[in-house]
Parts: structure tokens; sequence; C-alpha cells
């Protein structure tokens, strides 16, 4: 006898489909089909293009043919420095990502927890916070560019008569911050709205408990509300840094990048590069693909944390 016996072995016997499954899985990729078509030609082959193009010197106008093969030389402009225009505007989305996120979060939650304690008209609240959400960000820009307007605007008509008119998009602070006003505006109702619905489905019972304990507002809010909406908060955060940090409507309709490159975003180079001054397609496909790696960066640290959070909450 051999001291090692051979393992059996279990042969897999793969299971035989019956026609129907067949039929049926054919007919599935039937319906399929023409998603995965559309998503191929308008998302797949475009970004291939896009990829494809940043490593070329192409001008807008001129034909295809005539792209010449550069390599990495658009990305190597842009991150040396070479391209003055670069780095400003990366500062200039990052402070839109942080100070926007900032201050949508914070008011939308306080707004939200208003509204929780509010009884009495909170359907024609909600329903007035609708208003700016629904509206296009360009058409919102507009509004806002005529309320801002030096001479006949809504804002410096109340503003003039105690002496506090401003030129709010003729100086580049002063531009910044309206473009945040706006930005503010139309996405606080966002976080307000998404922070309600996950207050009004917690479990009362913890904070009814606190309460008869005597705990007040704030300790309520610390100890109580926040550790259990503390996921959905992280969720409103992640919704809004990846939002803000593709920020160009808002900025186009206020202030077309201006005065100088105050509010120049890296959404708003793509445009000037590639379509309204420039017409550098290679070099603003350059800009489009590291604006693209800087939502993915962002996308993946938020995600890490939330993943973070919800272990340290389950």
């Amino acid at each position: 006898m051999s001291a090692v016996s051979a393992a059996p072995t279990r042969v897999k016997r793969q299971k035989q489909r019956s026609p129907a499954e067949i039929r049926n899985d054919r007919t599935g990729r039937l319906f399929v089909a023409p998603a995965v078509i559309i998503v191929t030609l308008v998302g797949v082959l475009p970004g291939l293009f896009l990829y494809g193009i940043s490593l070329f010197n192409y001008d807008r106008g001129t034909p295809l043919s005539a792209a010449k093969f550069i390599g990495l030389e658009n990305y190597t402009r842009l991150l040396s420095g070479t391209d003055t225009n670069f780095w400003p505007a990366v500062g200039v989305t990052i402070g839109f990502l942080l100070s926007s996120t900032l201050t949508t979060v914070v008011l939308g939650t306080i707004l939200a927890l208003l509204l929780d304690r509010i009884l009495i008209g909170r359907g024609i609240i909600t329903t007035l916070l609708l208003i700016p959400l629904v509206m296009a960000p360009v058409m919102a820009g507009l509004i806002w560019r005529l309320i801002f307007n030096d001479l006949t605007g809504a804002l410096n008509a109340f503003l003039r008569p105690i002496g506090l008119d401003q030129a709010w998009l003729g100086s580049p602070p002063l531009a910044f911050i309206s473009v945040l006003i706006v930005e503010t505006w139309q996405w606080t109702p966002f976080v307000a709205l998404i922070m309600f619905a996950g207050l009004r489905s917690l479990d009362p019972r913890p904070k009814e408990a606190a309460q008869l304990d005597g705990a007040n507002a704030w300790q309520l809010f610390r100890n109580i509300t926040f550790p259990m909406i503390q996921p959905i908060f992280g969720l409103v955060i992640a919704l809004r840094l990846i939002d803000s940090v593709k920020i160009f409507d808002t900025a186009y309709a206020l202030t077309q990048g201006g005065p100088g490159q105050a509010t120049e975003t890296l959404g708003l180079m793509v445009f000037h590069y590639g379509l309204y001054t420039s017409g550098w397609i290679g070099r603003a496909s350059a800009v489009a693909v590291l604006l693209l790696i800087l939502v993915i960066i962002i996308s993946q640290f938020v995600t890490r944390h939330l993943k973070k959070a919800e272990g340290l909450q389950g």
C-alpha cells in the first residue's frame, strides 16, 4: 500500500440550459443592446477620443489629419507651469470646491433641523425650497447677474442708500464671493431636503429618552442625532464635493471666468481653450483629462471615508 493516497476528484456537471432559458437570455440581450449602443456612442467613444486627442497638437478648424502627435507635451506644459493659466485655475476650482461644500452643507443641515421642528407650513416651505433646485444653473446665473449689476442691480439698490454698494462682478474677491453666493443659494435646498428626509427616518426613541434625561438641543444633536445621521451626512458631503469640482454653468453665466482669472475654474479653462478663445483642442482635452483625474481622486477619497464611517457605525 502506498502511503500517499490520491484524493478523489469531483467532476462538476454543467447544468443543461433549457430552450426557454436560452430564448430568455437572447431576448434580454436584445433589450439591453440599444442602451449599450447608446452608451458606447455617447460616452465610451468620445472618452477614448478625448484621451487620444490630448496627445496631439490639434487646433479647432483644421483637418484632423493635420494633428501632430506630441505625446505628453500638453500635460507637461500644464503641470510644469509653462502654461500659466493652469495652476491658478486649479486653485480657483479647489477654492470653490471647499467653500461651496462648506456653506451648502452647514446651511443645509441647519435648515433641515429647523424644518424638522416646524409643524405648520412645512409642506409650503419644502415646495419653495424646490424652486432654486429645479432652476437651470445658467438661468440662475443670468438672473443673479442682473441682481449683482453695479448700476441697476437690485442688491446695490438696497445697499446704495447706506453707502455699501459694490462692484460685485468687477472685483476679483467679490466676483468669487458672488459665484459662491449663487452656488449656495441654488444647492443649499438640495442638502436640506436630503438631510430632512434622513432626520424623518430616524428612530425617535433615543431622542425621547435623552429629552427625559434633561438633554438640551445641542446635546441631542451632538450625541444622538448626528451619530445616527452620519452616513447620510457623509453622502451629502460626497455629492457636493463631486458636483462642486465640476462647476461651470454658474461661473460662466455670471463672470465667464473674470475679472482676470478670479473665477476661471478648470471647466471654464476647457471651454476657453477649446471652443471660445484659443481653439487649442489638444491642450483643452489635456485639461479635461486632468479634471477627470481630480474628480476620480476626490471620489475615491470620499468613498473610502464613507466606508470607514459605515464600518464604525455598524
